[in-house]
């Protein structure tokens, strides 16, 4: 008893639930439309359709005009030839000649629908297919009275060309001027067509490209969102055409990749902070302890005082050194690039080094190639090479020989600071590029592991490549360009 009502409610929730999913998809389908007419890429392509209109109008101005010129000097050209013959024929057989003349080409219409009338003097017709009319000479349109050819139930509007002959009788030639109506209602057709066809066309490519031109948009927001949402590693997918959205493309993700390494950069800055800089600040905090603790004398508190202001500079230097990395990784110093005499400047750090390395019983050699400029910054371009030199003549033993050699290059130049010490196992060689990162027998020398890190900063800014390499003995570094 209750199953109708129970079928009957069902039914109309189907029909509620198509309504509307078709509601849904009909206002879906309207904001694609809307989108997609509001596109650059369509009203572009509407602009340039207006303008083929336009350029379209003007040749069909020049072809109407043109074609009408034309044909009508072809019609009178014909009329024209056609009286003079008949003429002629006059003229050699007379009237009875010309009069069967006009009789066969009536009768076969050789030359088209064309229409004959010879009057005599008195304005009687001798022969033809027109009605008689006042004598004419020359070219002259009229439209026949009496019994007269028609064209679509009218009258036909005839154009002509007429003689008076020798003996006083009147010649006229006419052919219907309306194939000259026809051709110019075929040309105005023939252009509506195609506009409207054009029109047509450029609004139907102009919604393809819109369509196409809103997905690739799309997809852009869509990634940018994604990185918003905290994912630095989405990309922009291209399509390989390799036009201006894919060129666009391509900008925007190497900008993206920037900003994950110095993200990235950042997040390792703040870690190595937390760890590398956790120690040094222990220590002063120990001495200062010890100092309050255990100090009785001035000599005492001075001590302590001096080994923490020693501490202090070390953490102020390496946070010096920490910001120089992110100034020159950022290129802040990019707009200070002059032209930098390179042999001159390596010339000028080895004799500086020479006297330090002499003390620490090092040998230094120096072989620098004349004529090597390069455009940098000099104050980095020095600091680059004093920190490979200085990080050589402090990690090798006494008697240890580090050579700097400077060298044109097939498209530039190549820099090398290399010694013949222990040298750095090849599983270590990316790692000593890393901020703070030390081998294990170095961490009883002074320094802060941030040496290399700024020369990779400063060779990266100026588009140099470095690489080590194992010397066995020693290690190579080399900068090239």
């Amino acid at each position: 008893m209750s199953s109708a009502p129970r079928t009957s409610q069902h039914q109309t929730g189907q029909r509620q639930t198509d309504q509307s999913q078709a509601g849904e998809l009909a206002s879906s389908f309207g904001q694609t439309l809307s989108r997609i007419l509001r596109s650059a890429s369509f009203r572009l392509t509407l602009y340039y359709a207006v303008l083929f209109m336009a350029s379209a109008g003007t040749l069909f101005a020049a072809v109407y005009w043109i074609a009408t010129a034309a044909m009508q000097d072809d019609m009178a050209a014909v009329l024209r030839s056609e009286a003079y013959q008949l003429a002629d024929v006059h003229s050699r057989s007379g009237p009875k000649g010309l009069t069967d003349q006009i009789t066969r080409r009536i009768s076969y219409r050789t030359r088209g629908p064309i229409f004959y009338l010879l009057q005599a003097p008195g304005g009687r017709v001798v022969v033809g297919n027109l009605p008689g009319m006042p004598p004419v000479n020359g070219a002259v349109d009229f439209i026949p009275q009496g019994d007269a050819p028609e064209a679509d139930g009218e009258r036909a509007k005839l154009t002509g060309f007429g003689l008076t002959l020798s003996d006083g009788a009147f010649l006229l030639v006419a052919q219907d001027a309306n194939r000259l109506t026809d051709m110019q209602h075929a040309i105005i057709v023939a252009f509506a067509w195609a506009s409207g066809l054009t029109l047509l066309l450029a609004i139907a490519g102009g919604a393809l490209i819109g369509s196409s031109f809103l997905g690739r948009i799309d997809e852009i927001t869509r990634t940018s969102r994604t990185i918003m949402g905290g994912d630095l590693s989405a990309r922009i997918p291209a399509r390989g055409t390799n036009d201006e959205i894919d060129q666009l493309v391509a900008s925007l993700n190497a900008m993206l990749t920037r900003i994950q390494q110095l993200m990235d950069g950042l997040r390792q800055v703040s870690s190595d902070i937390a760890h590398d800089l956790r120690t040094p600040l222990g220590r002063l905090r120990q001495h200062l302890e010890d100092a309050r603790e255990r100090a009785t004398t001035t000599g005492e508190y001075e001590a302590a005082t001096d080994s923490a202001i020693d501490e202090a500079d070390a953490l102020l230097e390496t946070f010096s050194a920490l910001l120089r990395i992110a100034q020159v990784e950022a290129g802040a110093q990019r707009s200070a690039f002059t032209q930098v005499d390179l042999s001159a400047l390596a010339r000028s750090i080895a004799e500086a080094y020479r006297p330090a390395a002499e003390d620490a019983d090092h040998r230094l050699d120096c072989r620098i190639d004349d004529g090597i400029v390069v455009t940098g910054d000099r104050q980095l371009l020095a600091q680059m090479i004093s920190n490979l030199v200085e990080n050589a003549l402090n990690h090798t033993p006494a008697r240890s020989t580090v050579s700097l050699a400077l060298a044109k290059a097939d498209a530039g130049f190549s820099l090398e600071v290399a010694d013949n010490g222990p040298g750095i196992p090849a599983e270590e060689h990316d790692k000593v590029f890393d901020r703070f990162y030390r081998l294990d027998r170095s961490r009883s020398t002074a320094g802060s592991g941030l040496g290399l890190p700024l020369v990779k900063a400063i060779a990266g800014l100026h588009g140099f490549t470095i690489r080590l390499e194992d010397r066995k003995p020693g290690l190579g570094v080399v900068i090239g360009a």
